[in-house]
């Protein structure tokens, strides 16, 4: 039986190494993009028969159902859905000088859309044996790691809190999901040099940290309902 994954914010960095890798392993993996042009361009790019473009805007709850709409007319069922899509617009902005809208755009992205994500692709997800969530997230929301100066020590409001609001989402869905599944678990790549980041040099290539998430994507070891680094759990 064919396996499925869907990635969202896929065209470009982590995202699309997470798509190749999944590809490699013989899923059938949706690319999520918001923009057609450059998502079916990373779709050409990766040259794989077994990855389909998905045009979603994860902000958008009408493009998140029309992508539902697309997905289910191809399965039934739905084995990993790695929300990836990210954003982080207040990069060398001061806490104290962010702008509200701003903070909102971090927020509308990195929770409130993986919250729609979640809840609209979840009748997928339960329809396979072993279905998983997976919230791509970073060590900068765990406040423990965070205060001890156990991670990078950039400052930024925006991104870093609606982080840590996903890791508290993650959290509560494993709650009620429980024992009975679908698994759901938070991972962040740690420090790879992406666009996300004004391409930082220093860090993990993009296919290491996509790695990191796609191990645990493929593990036998049930972490429902934690935040995971390299390493394993960790704080949060």
């Amino acid at each position: 039986m064919t396996k499925f994954a869907f990635v969202t914010g896929a065209n470009k960095g982590i995202g699309l190494e997470v798509v190749r890798q999944l590809a490699e392993k013989e899923y059938h993996v949706f690319l999520g993009a918001r923009n057609e042009e450059f998502g079916n361009k990373a779709v050409q790019s990766l040259g794989l028969s077994n990855v389909t473009f998905i045009q979603v805007d994860v902000t958008d709850t009408q493009s998140i159902k029309d992508s539902f709409n697309q997905i289910a007319d191809v399965t039934d069922h739905l084995d990993l859905l790695i929300n990836n899509a990210g954003v982080a617009p207040d990069f060398h902005i001061l806490p104290s000088e962010i702008k509200i809208e701003t903070l909102r755009q971090a927020f509308e992205v990195n929770f409130f859309g993986t919250f729609q994500m979640i809840q609209t692709f979840l009748p997928l997800v339960k329809k396979s044996k072993g279905g998983k969530i997976i919230n791509v997230t970073t060590d900068m929301a765990s406040q423990t790691l965070f205060d001890r100066g156990e991670t990078a020590s950039i400052n930024i409001l925006g991104y870093n809190s609606s982080k840590t609001a996903n890791n508290s989402l993650t959290l509560t869905f494993g709650k009620e999901f429980g024992s009975n599944g679908p698994e759901i678990f938070g991972v962040t790549p740690g420090f790879t040099t992406t666009d996300l980041n004004g391409n930082t040099p220093g860090g993990k290539s993009t296919a290491e940290g996509a790695k990191i998430i796609t191990d645990f994507a493929l593990s036998n070891t049930n972490y429902n309902g934690k935040i995971l680094n390299a390493n394993g759990i960790m704080a949060w």
